[in-house]
């Protein structure tokens, strides 16, 4: 996985739903730059998980963090042929990847 034209650790992906990826990350230095961010939007999501009613705020703040992590030139590059592949969308949440994929295009 790149994050803005970093490596910032590898995914291996095992399930996927409707248009989402699933999968286990195993970060690199590289990471420690974005984590704060995706740290912020694990513990936002983790936060009212014993309240079935997410605060007006928290919602507020989960919205701004997503527009940050969805402003992140994300891609994977595949380590068979050196593709790389568009990230769409991603959240990390510890250990957990999901994903959703662009348009493969050739190495560059």
């Amino acid at each position: 996985l790149c994050l803005e034209g970093k490596f910032v650790g590898t995914i291996e992906l095992n399930r996927f739903a409707d248009s989402w990826l699933f999968g286990n990350f195993e970060p690199t230095r590289g990471f420690s730059e974005f984590a704060a961010l995706f740290g912020e939007w694990s513990l936002l999501l983790h936060a009212d998980e014993n309240d079935p009613q997410i605060s007006r705020a928290a919602l507020d703040e989960m919205a701004k963090i997503e527009r940050a992590i969805d402003g992140l030139h994300a891609e994977l590059r595949l380590p068979e042929n050196g593709d790389r592949v568009p990230v769409t969308q991603i959240n990390i949440d510890g250990k957990l990847v999901e994903l959703k994929l662009g348009e493969k295009r050739g190495m560059q």
